[in-house]
């Protein structure tokens, strides 16, 4: 959330509490009763999306980043056996196909270095019979064959976490406009309420604290 709309957020819990405390007064007429819960709901709500919002997702880029050196790291030593064996047979396709550095394999576009890792499996796994004595075991193939898996599984995280927030923001948006609709009906029937007192405490919590600018900023719902 922004800060004007965190700010905001907490006049509605400051108003959200006079109300809380003051049920006696709140509750004597029954369309301020119905504004204020539809207004808490959306205050709710708001609480539950601003978690969401405020969530740290740098964690799923650095996961990103591990597996794609997990996956390469567990290349690596594949690919010079596939090129020892290559180099031994004089097959020079499979010499072209297989000849990468570690920093070469994780280079690239994140799709780039995946097919890569994939490109050297799958010649691994071809010449399997011919690289017992050049250390290839089905385990580590298998091992190799998860690693990559894994790495695909989290290619399209970041973006798909971004498009969550845009869509969380929207959200956010809408229900702050639904609890500013029941906070002005609520401004509506202060005064149908007859408590001076309570109206007085509501007034000062509808004052919102500027974190920003250092003032507080009196609001209006719309």
């Amino acid at each position: 959330m922004k800060t004007k709309q965190l700010n905001k957020l907490t006049m509605y819990l400051a108003v959200g509490g006079i109300c809380d405390a003051n049920p006696a007064v709140c509750q004597s007429l029954q369309a301020f009763v119905d504004a204020h819960v539809d207004f808490k709901t959306h205050v709710a709500n708001l609480q539950t999306f601003a978690q969401s919002h405020e969530q740290d997702n740098s964690g799923i880029a650095q996961d990103k980043q591990a597996a794609r050196a997990a996956m390469c790291n567990a290349t690596l030593p594949i690919t010079r056996a596939v090129h020892a064996y290559a180099v031994k047979t004089r097959n020079n396709q499979l010499i072209k196909q297989v000849n990468f550095s570690m920093s070469e394999l994780m280079g690239g576009r994140d799709v780039q270095s995946a097919e890569r890792c994939q490109n050297i499996y799958a010649a691994a796994n071809a010449n399997f019979a011919s690289l017992a004595s050049y250390g290839i075991t089905a385990s580590k193939l298998t091992a190799l064959a998860a690693a990559i898996a894994a790495y695909n599984a989290l290619i399209s995280a970041p973006r798909d976490v971004r498009a969550q927030g845009k869509t969380v923001t929207e959200n956010i948006q809408a229900e702050f406009d639904a609890a500013d609709d029941g906070l002005t009906l609520m401004d509506d029937l202060l005064g149908q309420l007859g408590d001076a007192t309570f109206a007085s405490d509501y007034t000062n919590a509808r004052t919102m604290v500027d974190t920003a600018a250092s003032h507080a900023e009196t609001v209006k719902s719309n």
